[in-house]
């Protein structure tokens, strides 16, 4: 089964059938329709490595590198025409790894697993380390517990992460369809408002039986989502 996405933003001469071929033995691929949509799904979706491979010029490519490094942490590989001198901008600009033509699919195919595999361990290291404290709260991803002034607040596997999400980004108002996506990790379908709403309203009473005041840390905003509430103090 493949775990790993890998999401690719080309144009009609920017990348070949075969070095796609190649790249979707290791992975599934999401061809996206053009930069907004690129940054449309990386926010809504988890990916493993981010391909661009555009006939653009240099200026044109950096910003989309730089659009998208303001975005997410995902590894960005580039594909650069014969003739570029931009590879140093590019990288410069956020990309990880930048190849000029001629290359191979097979190099192309190396690259992509060389980078997934880094970010993956990455990850998986950074998501153990990372306590998450907002106010109150925090969240302890290697035990996977939440705990509310000190005192253990019971939580099943979506609640925490759920929890975990809005608590890595205090402030962030995430979509019901970002929610879902990236608590479920499934492609949004059915009445996703009403599961997810249930979903808090759980959450909100275990917190309340914990503290009266620690079910407000979670904000609702009308017919967008939620986000954890930051409180100046």
């Amino acid at each position: 089964m493949k775990k790993n996405r890998i999401i690719v933003l080309t144009d009609e001469s920017g990348l070949s059938w075969d070095s796609l071929g190649l790249l979707e033995q290791q992975a599934e691929i999401y061809l996206a329709k053009g930069i907004q949509d690129t940054l449309s799904h990386l926010t809504i979706c988890s990916y493993h490595l981010i391909l661009i491979a555009l006939d653009k010029e240099t200026e044109v490519i950096c910003q989309v590198v730089k659009s998208i490094r303001k975005t997410v942490m995902t590894p960005i590989l580039v594909l650069l025409s014969e003739n570029s001198k931009g590879r140093s901008r590019v990288i410069h600009a956020g990309a990880d790894v930048a190849l000029i033509q001629p290359y191979t699919a097979e190099e192309i195919s190396l690259q992509a697993y060389a980078l997934i595999r880094r970010y993956t361990e990455w990850k998986s290291e950074r998501r153990e380390e990372m306590l998450v404290m907002v106010g109150k709260l925090e969240v302890f991803p290697l035990q996977r517990t939440v705990e509310w002034d000190h005192k253990i607040v019971s939580v099943v596997k979506r609640e925490f992460d759920f929890l975990y999400l809005l608590a890595s980004t205090p402030g962030r108002v995430y979509t019901y369809s970002q929610i879902y996506q990236l608590v479920w990790q499934e492609y949004p379908h059915g009445d996703i408002t009403n599961i997810i709403y249930c979903m808090v309203h759980r959450l909100k009473q275990k917190l309340k039986k914990v503290d009266v005041n620690a079910e407000h840390i979670i904000s609702s905003v009308k017919e967008v989502g939620y986000c954890l509430k930051v409180n100046k103090e």
